[in-house]
């Protein structure tokens, strides 16, 4: 898809400005009367250029989305991620889980892609959730410019990448919240990996060429292996999906014969499944994979309707980066994370947590807001996890050692400090 049309002016036979190539021209073509000269030599004058329809209406959505990107709550899957970027500004190379105070082993979060927003964060000095934010538009403009080029790729109509621009609005717009941000990178990256997988599937071999039809080169074959690679360790179903298409281009658009190509594209697969299973932080091809942070209700469900669209700024507030809360709430379990505190138990717990840590810690926060369990059990349990917040919602009893710094208007939460125990 073009992002500029020309728009010039067209000679006295009729013809669209659209329709003239440069082997249509002749020289009577070029006399001062057909190129709006006076007579007396003047030069032509040149084409007006404008951009596509694409580009306005793709650059206005983007601008928007940008800036809404901005204002998500830290809910949800923003809020998981940021809490992969803090975890990634602190230690690099051996991160803790994004939620829990415990070495990272095996975690599926730190892909490649939440690796760049970590060096990100390393290098600007920005928050996670600000990371997270700018990462949104970035994410946007790779999936628009993916769009063109795949369909430019697929059909000269110019208006096909337009409408293409309706249901991505509305998606969006339908719950912000819930927008994954790896997810809408590993789209963005396979409509890439299409067009270029489209593209060189599609070359004619060259005149003289001693081997006609060895597309790609293995250079090309390397690199659309490199990007299958990259989908797969961000996000797995979508690797299916691309995999799947690059299939059905390389089948569809291949001019020669495709027997001599076996080999090449069987290279870009080595090379996909060869960064997968190379990756440091855990391996692409056997990792279990976490569910996503998209349910948010938490008891009861009306309260945790309410407390999806909290902001928890007046809690993140207090809280420093690095102490472990106690709550069950998930919508505040992922806003305090994002901004760099720890929870004691995660609603979805990371699949490299060890199962037996997961129940202990979950049984853990249901005995200590438990309105019967002792307070002599509830010290104990902030004791050995390290536990100086809580957050609890309207209907949770406040234990006696704590004190309440803050609260929420809108849901009724409050904040409060544990007594150091000794």
């Amino acid at each position: 898809m073009p992002l500029f049309s020309a728009a010039s002016s067209a000679p006295s036979s009729g013809i669209p400005p659209s329709d003239l190539s440069s082997s249509d021209l002749s020289s009577s073509d070029l006399s001062p009367a057909a190129t709006g000269g006076n007579g007396s030599g003047g030069a032509a004058r040149p084409p007006l250029w404008l951009p596509s329809p694409y580009l306005v209406l793709g650059g206005l959505l983007w601008a928007v989305l940008s800036a809404a990107a901005w204002q998500a709550p830290l809910c949800c899957e923003a809020g998981l991620q940021a809490a992969v970027v803090e975890r990634l500004r602190v230690n690099l190379l051996h991160p803790a889980f994004p939620m829990t105070d415990l070495p990272a082993v095996a975690s599926a979060h730190y892909s490649p892609y939440a690796l760049l927003q970590g060096l990100a964060a390393r290098a600007t000095g920005f928050s996670g959730p600000s990371v997270v934010a700018v990462a949104a538009s970035v994410n946007l403009l790779l999936l628009l410019t993916g769009i063109g080029r795949l369909t430019r790729l697929l059909t000269p109509n110019r208006w096909v990448p337009v409408l293409v621009l309706v249901p991505l609005a509305l998606i969006h717009w339908a719950d912000p919240a819930r927008w994954s941000a790896p997810s809408t990178f590993a789209v963005a990256v396979t409509l890439h990996l299409w067009a270029w997988t489209g593209h060189a599937a599609a070359r004619a071999a060259r005149p003289g060429d001693p081997k006609p039809g060895r597309t790609p080169r293995w250079a090309e074959a390397a690199g659309i292996g490199l990007l299958l690679g990259l989908v797969l360790l961000v996000h797995p179903p979508t690797a299916v999906g691309a995999a799947i298409g690059c299939l059905a281009l390389i089948a569809v658009r291949t001019r020669t014969r495709i027997r001599p190509t076996v080999w090449r594209w069987a290279f870009a697969v080595v090379c996909a499944v060869t960064v997968a299973a190379l990756w440091p932080y855990y391996n692409g091809l056997t990792a279990a994979r976490t569910p996503a942070a998209g349910r948010t209700t938490g008891p009861p469900a009306a309260e945790g309707v309410r407390a999806a669209g909290e902001p928890y700024a007046w809690a993140t507030a207090y809280v420093p980066p690095g102490e472990v809360v106690l709550t069950d709430s998930r919508p505040a379990m992922y806003a305090l994370a994002g901004h760099g505190a720890y929870v004691l138990a995660d609603a979805l717990p990371d699949a490299g947590l060890a199962t037996t840590e997961r129940r202990e810690r979950s049984r853990a926060v249901a005995a200590y807001l438990d309105a019967s369990t002792p307070q002599a059990r509830r010290d104990g349990i902030t004791a050995r996890y390290g536990v100086r917040w809580l957050l609890l919602t309207r209907y949770q009893r406040l234990p006696e050692n704590a004190t309440v710094l803050t609260f929420s208007p809108r849901t009724g939460e409050v904040l409060a400090r544990v007594a150091a125990t000794g």
